[in-house]
């Protein structure tokens, strides 16, 4: 019974994790800019092309970006959909008032998936706020190396 309630729970999660996949920008949403028209970007323009689209994405009604991918997005696409929106909100204010985190930040990430391994992420996805998420890669940085340390341990014993 207990096997049967964690198969289920992993299904769960599983489904759960890639339909909010789903409510992220399509590909035919990356060649339009805010004025409407497809436009080839230059590295130097790279940043603001981005902000463009995000700020188009952040726009859009639920039925507009249905009508953008071909079908009409269900409960969970469009609960999705608005999340998506949330943290593109967030992040637009966060790039607009600073850089992201430092070179010190990033290294303490790191050192503390590091030492720490996977009490590192549980806390990193539990406690950094969305502005801050840069920092979970270096804490999955840090993690790789501690699960790396952990082998060479286990088979020089």
């Amino acid at each position: 019974m207990k096997r049967q309630t964690l198969l289920f729970t992993l299904l769960a999660i599983f489904v759960l994790n890639f339909n909010g996949w789903a409510s992220l920008p399509s590909s035919s949403l990356a060649t339009v800019t805010s004025s409407g028209f497809a436009n080839n970007t230059n590295p130097n323009n790279k940043d603001s092309f981005r902000v463009a689209q995000m700020k188009l994405f952040i726009s859009m009604t639920a039925d507009d970006y249905g009508k953008l991918r071909g079908k009409k997005l269900n409960f969970l696409e469009k609960f999705s959909f608005k999340a998506s929106q949330r943290r593109m909100r967030k992040m637009l204010k966060y790039y607009e008032y600073g850089d992201g985190p430092t070179t010190l930040q990033k290294i303490a990430a790191l050192l503390k998936g590091l030492l720490l391994g996977p009490i590192a992420l549980l806390l990193g996805y539990l406690f950094l706020k969305d502005d801050e998420r840069e920092l979970m890669k270096w804490i999955w940085f840090g993690f790789a190396g501690f699960v790396a340390i952990v082998v060479v341990i286990l088979l020089a014993a």
